[in-house]
This record gives structure tokens, C-alpha cells and sequence, in this order.
């Protein structure tokens, strides 16, 4: 498969879920998959049988750098022209990487909250103006359409703010796995920890 076609896979993680075992199973699976970068943002829970291997690139950090650091490091270390970023926590479909391959030129792609709630259904892809729950778990778009996130952003306002600078879509129709519901993704983020940082990322951004 030619070089152009393929993603670079993005995955920040502090290994709070077993779904990523099937996330990656699927991920290595697939053909567009040129790479798995694991952004590894505490090393002392990473199980023993998560190694790196030609296609798996893990990046260990000594300490947590935080979801939206962690983004912009793994699409500058990436290798391919397209990029998904996802969450740790959930598996998304990847056989619909041919879908979000023909319309990734139009801009950034995330989820629907319906994929989280509902069963499959016509899969659609709409233009939107402002994110909605769980759009920013799992997104694509082009390398070069990327603008690093500012750097007083830590945990929260990393999706707001690409929205507000590419154009911005989202895809519906396409069933994604949580656990144990669909409320729980993004559970690193809502820890007690993390609150209060995601209070200051809202602020920071209000002022950008």
C-alpha cells in the first residue's frame, strides 16, 4: 500500500482501561495503520507484554506530560500524512479508514456523540461548528493541517481548539466500545487530579 494512504495512530495512555489490548489488536490488524505511537505517560503501569515492535512505537515518558502535550508530541514524531488520535479507552471501527481517507481533505474528522449511545446506522459525515461530547476520544486529519495546541493547555480544550482553527467535522452512523458505559471514557481526565487542571485549561482558553 502506498505510503501516502497510511495513518499515524496516536494514543496517549496511562493504562487505565484493558480496551486498548483490543484497540491495538485491531489497529495492527489493518493495512492504513503505517504506525501506533503510545504516548506512555506512566511507564510504572505498563503491562509486561506491551512491547515496542516495527509497527508499535512506544514513547516512554518520565513523567505525565498531560493528554494534549502528549498529542502534539506524537504527530511530530509521526511518520505518515494522516493522523488519528484516540483515546486509550474505547475501540473505534478501523475498517472505515478508506471513508475518513476520502474525505479527510475537507478538514478534521471526529465522533459523533450518537456513536457512543446508539446502534449502526447510514453513515454520515457533517460539517460542525462546535465540538459535542466525545468528538475529541477519536479524530483525523491530514499532518499538515496540524496547529500545535498552546502549551497552558494541559488536559482539556485541546479539541476546542483545533476546532476553532481547521474545519471541523464529525462522522455518525459508526458504533464505538466503551466501558463499563459510554460515560466513562476519558476517565485519566475526570480524576480528582485532573479537575482542577481542566478548570485552568477552560480558562486559558477563553482567553486565546
Amino acid at each position: 500500500m502506498r505510503e501516502g494512504y497510511k495513518f499515524s495512530v496516536i494514543i496517549p495512555t496511562m493504562w487505565c482501561s484493558d480496551l486498548i489490548f483490543k484497540l491495538l489488536d485491531s489497529l495492527n490488524d489493518n493495512d492504513m495503520v503505517g504506525e501506533i505511537i503510545l504516548i506512555d505517560n506512566d511507564k510504572s503501569k505498563r503491562p509486561p507484554q506491551i512491547t515496542s515492535t516495527a509497527k508499535l512505537r512506544i514513547i516512554e515518558q518520565e513523567q505525565n506530560i498531560y493528554v494534549n502535550p502528549a498529542w502534539n508530541l506524537g504527530v511530530e514524531l509521526s511518520n505518515y500524512p494522516n493522523i488519528c488520535i484516540s483515546n486509550d479507552d474505547l475501540v473505534w471501527n478501523v475498517q472505515l479508514l478508506p471513508l475518513i481517507f476520502e474525505n479527510i481533505h475537507l478538514g478534521i474528522i471526529g465522533q459523533a456523540t450518537s456513536n457512543y449511545f446508539d446502534g449502526p446506522s447510514e453513515i454520515k459525515i457533517s460539517h460542525i461548528t462546535e465540538r459535542k461530547w466525545g468528538w475529541g476520544c477519536c479524530f483525523f486529519l491530514q499532518k499538515e493541517q496540524w496547529i500545535p495546541i498552546p502549551p497552558q493547555l494541559k488536559v482539556a480544550c485541546g479539541d476546542d481548539w483545533l476546532v476553532s482553527k481547521i474545519p471541523a467535522y464529525e462522522i455518525s452512523g459508526t458504533p464505538i466500545e466503551t466501558e463499563p458505559h459510554p460515560w466513562s471514557v476519558s476517565r485519566t481526565a475526570s480524576k480528582n487530579e485532573f479537575v482542577q487542571i481542566s478548570f485552568q485549561d477552560m480558562g486559558a482558553f477563553s482567553k486565546l
